[in-house]
């Protein structure tokens, strides 16, 4: 079996606890809420400190509004409604941000009607959504729905917003809801996922397509109650350098809950000044072996665009009961990476490092619990899935005028090709895994 803990002596090229961590970036914008996460297109968290309205969660028309809304073997349809003028105030508003260079813009709400699988919604808030990487309207940004922006209470499906991904960095248009589906189809809290084909009418006009858009669901109380068996708890969101060290503990935005950060202070001070294992002491802040699940299946599906391998793209929940800290994903844009065999024994968030490079014990630990990661995303038959899916948006795919990739325009040919690839690699990637990592 592979030794992780006496990796970083012999090759000198893991940093010690808490020396991989950026300088302090600039605090999250005052009216948006928790929905900075470091220019990436995720952002699926916001913040959500208001009490929700009585018995909405027990509604049946709601529930079955939410069913609908993310049933993974249906395309969702959106039509947005906008007004000239507020269309091109958002997009004056992003490309404004473009051009300073601003990787944490502050973006307006504008008034819009939406309809969803066929019932419309008035009075709605839209804004384009992102940092350093977000595209114009007149692109494909990603987009945020508010539906109580302007008008208090109001819901669709029970639900406050709709969070709409515009999957600009991934040329097979699906790892996103591919990520999500095997994270919940392993029974971790995620967030549920599917696809939304976005028509817009612009002064009453004739709708016209879009673009195709990975619909997830917006991380706030009312998922947290969907989430977690015990909910009320504080949600954190991660922004950029976010950990449990002295520099990243400042860098959590409360999405819902209390907000107590004694908790988090504490969670620090026991890791960092910890006496005997590692994982057990970390046991009495953290969920260590919920912790090893959610790190082992971001390798297990490629995914590494979150934590630990990145400081950013994740979620922190503190169960009420035992006052213990759950880790949840916010991206999944990256899965099946061709890096992911290295990213699987080298890591930057400080539990990873003290886990994987200091504790013997926690890094059997981690083989034991990536061995069973593999195993079960291999039994999952993901690529079942995914080449269901991909025949579901085939068409949403064909009639999108703005799909992209990293900021360059796609044909339909392109995006096939790229699934093709993906597909292939979801088959052959649990032996990849297996033979890059020694296991």
């Amino acid at each position: 079996m592979l030794s992780f803990v006496m990796l970083a002596a012999c090759t000198g090229t893991s940093p010690a606890p808490d020396t991989a961590l950026a300088p302090d970036s600039a605090s999250d914008p005052a009216d948006t809420g928790a929905d900075n996460l470091g220019g990436d297109t995720s952002e699926t968290a916001e913040a959500d400190t208001a009490e929700e309205p009585e018995d909405t969660a027990d509604d049946e028309a709601d529930e079955a509004a939410y069913t609908a809304l993310y049933d993974v073997n249906s395309v969702v349809q959106v039509m947005l409604e906008l007004t000239s003028a507020d269309e091109a105030a958002m997009n004056a508003e992003v490309e404004a941000a473009i051009a300073a260079g601003d990787d944490d813009p502050e973006f307006t709400y504008f008034p819009a009607a939406i309809t969803v699988n066929g019932a419309r919604v008035d009075n709605v808030g839209v804004r384009v959504k992102g940092g350093g990487s977000v595209q114009s309207w007149s692109d494909k940004p990603s987009i945020k729905v508010k539906f109580d922006a302007f008008v208090e209470d109001t819901r669709y499906a029970g639900l406050k917003r709709l969070t709409l991904e515009n999957m600009a960095e991934d040329p097979a248009m699906c790892r996103e809801v591919l990520g999500f589906h095997a994270w919940r189809e392993a029974g971790m809290p995620a967030p549920a996922a599917n696809f939304a084909q976005v028509f817009l009418s612009i002064d009453g006009g004739t709708p016209v397509a879009y673009g195709l858009y990975a619909n997830v669901e917006a991380m706030d109380s009312r998922w947290v109650s969907r989430a977690f068996e015990e909910d009320g708890g504080d949600l954190w969101e991660a922004q950029d350098s976010a950990d449990f060290t002295d520099r990243g503990i400042g860098h959590f935005s409360l999405v819902t809950g209390d907000g107590d950060a004694a908790s988090l202070d504490e969670a620090r001070d026991q890791l960092q000044n910890h006496e005997g294992d590692f994982f057990d002491a970390a046991s009495d802040v953290l969920d260590m072996d919920a912790f090893l699940q959610f790190w082992t299946m971001s390798v297990a599906i490629g995914n590494r665009d979150g934590y630990p391998f990145h400081l950013n793209d994740y979620l922190v929940y503190l169960h009420p009961a035992d006052e213990r800290f759950a880790f949840v994903p916010a991206s999944m844009g990256e899965g099946f990476d061709s890096g992911t065999p290295v990213y699987g024994r080298y890591v930057v968030g400080t539990v990873g490092q003290l886990c994987l490079y200091y504790d013997e014990d926690c890094a059997d630990r981690y083989v034991a619990a990536l061995n069973a990661a593999i195993s079960d995303v291999e039994a999952s038959d993901l690529a079942t899935f995914a080449a269901a899916s991909q025949v579901l948006t085939d068409v949403a795919v064909q009639d999108d005028p703005r799909k992209s990739w990293n900021g360059e325009a796609i044909t339909t040919a392109q995006v096939q090709a790229a699934r093709e690839t993906l597909n292939a690699r979801i088959v052959a990637y649990p032996e990849l895994l297996r033979e890059g990592l020694g296991l």
